[in-house]
């Protein structure tokens, strides 16, 4: 499955079908895609396709925005008021950030109250609280305007949101059509532009921890048609990682176009899997903590390419050196009795009270449920290990090709050169806990399980990570 136009959503639909004869991946949502280096223009014949009548509300932040040498939030809210009754509403003018939590999706319930149409207007947090805003409003139809080529969430149909203190993802809607206007996302402050970048090298990690979870029985979802998806013109981005450095629009074009695929991926199976496993586990946990002390947080997608090269580095030691005969499955599947406080004791380092614990360790008894009932497939897996691995083998690249792409676009691969730097005790606190997070099984729980997973491997896996030209 490859050289496929994200603009084109039919011809992605006749190939998805194609290679899913049994009908499991859900259908692409999404009515319409545009792409270009001059499309802004063509926003109100697009809004006019969408909406059910004349009331349109155009949804943002107070980030200021680019197009060229002018301001783009006039120009956008001009072109709606010439053809439609419009107003528009800023999210979160009162607060420094906007965190998605259930503070910031009130506000935007409030604000789109009889909208006809919402327009979003802006990047990741804005477009997840637009997509469940309109939700919870009986969906609102809702295009994007995509403001920057900073994360996948224009694409699918979920949300990053906060609950209770824990960055959660989850079940939301299509958007019914997206924009990415490439003069637009040439304006972005570069640092987005990269993290968008950054967010795509979770490709050469997440699908194998998918494919892990579906050996190991613990995620019967597993299907090859998304992953394929995404190789061919994610290996093409690698190659080029340096035209974004010299921010050509080719390969912002190029850097669009994936991501906008990346979604689809996701949305069609149904999760986040696809392009969400360890790394981004470890980039959550990172994201908790700074919320709980009030500490700003890097961009997502800049911080995921960070945490995939430590993800890289975990499968490199894991292909290399894993025996299959030195496993003791006999310590692999420990009582719910034991690991509760082992959860509990890891939150309440950001959370004392124990509503973050709480909600993961809710999360994480169903994993270790369904873990004690895998127990056969878990023992098959260790069998066929030779089989397996060459499988896993070439579904992950090197921490040092992915820190070498990254430099070549100029894009951080260490956490202290994020912006802000992650302080190396949190980074370490996030990778050794990050499998007590959430109910997804990655190779960080196959390892912790096996016993690997413990303060001396967070070492290796830094240590590893660093010299690749990332880590701490």
């Amino acid at each position: 499955m490859t050289d496929l136009d994200p603009t084109n959503i039919e011809s992605i639909r006749t190939a998805l079908h194609d290679a899913d004869p049994e009908n499991r991946l859900a259908p692409i949502g999404l009515r319409r895609v545009l792409i270009g280096p001059d499309v802004l223009p063509a926003l109100p014949g697009l809004v006019a396709e969408i909406a059910r009548g004349p009331r349109v509300v155009l949804v943002m932040d107070r980030t200021p925005m680019r197009r060229g040498a002018g301001d783009l939030k006039p120009v956008v809210a001009r072109l709606l008021s010439e053809r439609f009754t419009s107003r528009a509403a800023v999210i979160g003018a009162d607060r420094p950030e906007l965190h998605g939590d259930e503070h910031d999706l009130h506000e935007v319930g409030a604000a789109i109250a009889g909208a006809d149409c919402v327009v979003s207007l802006g990047s990741g947090t804005i477009t997840d609280l637009c997509k469940e805003g309109t939700r919870q409003a009986g969906h609102v139809p809702l295009v994007l305007v995509q403001t920057a080529a900073s994360v996948n969430a224009f694409s699918d149909d979920m949300a990053v949101l906060v609950r209770s203190g824990a960055k959660r993802t989850m079940p939301s809607r299509w958007a019914d059509a997206l924009l990415i206007d490439l003069a637009i996302l040439a304006g972005a402050p570069g640092p987005m532009t990269l993290a968008g970048f950054g967010d795509l090298m979770a490709v050469w990690t997440a699908p194998a921890d998918w494919y892990l979870a579906s050996l190991l029985g613990m995620d019967d979802s597993y299907h090859p048609a998304p992953v394929a998806m995404l190789y061919g013109p994610a290996r093409a981005l690698l190659a080029g990682a340096s035209g974004l450095s010299q921010r050509r629009l080719d390969a912002l074009h190029r850097l669009a176009s994936v991501l906008t695929l990346s979604g689809f991926t996701m949305g069609v199976a149904g999760k986040t899997a696809p392009l969400s496993g360890t790394e981004h586990l470890i980039s959550h946990l990172i994201d908790m903590a700074a919320i709980q002390s009030d500490r700003a947080t890097a961009l997502h997608g800049a911080q995921v390419a960070a945490t995939t090269v430590l993800a890289a580095a975990a499968w490199d030691l894991f292909l290399d050196e894993f025996d299959p005969a030195s496993a003791d499955l006999t310590r692999a599947f420990p009582e719910q009795a034991a690991m509760e406080p082992v959860v509990r004791a890891a939150l309440a380092t950001i959370d004392p009270g124990g509503h973050v614990g709480d909600e993961c360790w809710n999360d994480y008894r169903q994993k270790l449920q369904r873990w004690h009932e895998a127990r056969p497939r878990v023992e098959a897996f260790i069998r066929n290990w030779p089989e397996h691995r060459a499988a896993l083998a070439g579904m992950t690249t090197s921490p040092e090709e992915i820190a070498a792409a990254l430099r070549a676009a100029g894009a951080p691969a260490r956490f202290g050169a994020l912006s802000p730097p992650v302080p190396p005790d949190v980074v370490r606190w996030a990778l050794l806990n990050c499998h007590l997070m959430r109910n997804r099984c990655t190779l960080a729980d196959l390892l912790f399980f096996l016993g690997w997973w413990d303060a001396g491997f967070v070492e290796r896996v830094l240590d590893r990570a660093l010299a690749a030209g990332g880590g701490l």
